[in-house]
């Protein structure tokens, strides 16, 4: 569920909106998905190997101050809004050109989209707390395809009736939510 918070309002969400937009849903989906497993797998990877090597306590408190973090972040990106949603969905149908392969190319560029973003930071966070990876991993996967199966479904109708503004201070909220419940736990394992 922070997985999917995190994503609505994010860039590969809109990605997504302006490629379903243009090319089928199925392909467009293919991609995504294919996309979405490969970075939770490497964030479910990197979260094993921090966790392993950490203390627990000092995870939960790394991960708590990272949340919130992530959450600083996202309303920064509310203040200093630099490109409308509409801008950002133009600029990314003019970069795809090519409809030969189209859910590889969807595939690798929304895994490098993905790549050090604030939901893959959130997953890797939350797999140096918790050991069951499977679970994080498909958690995480699972969270950023029904992120992207909602911008492709419906994302004109949240865009008419939620700004990327409500969004993402939704998800500062429930990101401080999860850093403070986070460190408390870290704190309280000390």
């Amino acid at each position: 569920m922070l997985i999917f918070i995190a994503e609505l309002g994010d860039k590969t969400q809109f990605m997504t909106l302006a490629l379903s937009s243009r090319y089928r849903a199925s392909v467009v989906l293919l991609g995504v998905t294919l996309g979405t497993m490969l970075v939770s797998l490497v964030s479910v990877s990197l979260g094993a190997v921090l966790g392993g090597v950490l203390p627990r306590a000092l995870m939960n408190i790394c991960a708590g101050i990272a949340f919130i973090v992530f959450a600083l972040l996202s309303l920064k990106q509310v203040i200093e809004a630099d490109h409308t949603e509409e801008e950002a969905m133009k600029d990314i149908k003019q970069k795809v050109h090519h409809p030969r392969h189209l859910w590889l190319t969807i595939a690798c560029t929304f895994f490098v989209a993905e790549l050090a973003d604030k939901t893959m930071l959130a997953t890797v966070a939350i797999a140096s707390r918790d050991k069951n990876y499977f679970a994080v991993w498909l958690g995480s996967t699972l969270g950023l395809i029904v992120s992207s199966v909602l911008a492709v479904i419906a994302g004109k109708a949240l865009s008419q009736k939620l700004s990327g503004r409500t969004m993402h201070i939704t998800a500062a909220v429930i990101f401080i939510l999860a850093g403070v419940l986070a460190i408390w736990h870290g704190l309280g394992e000390r």
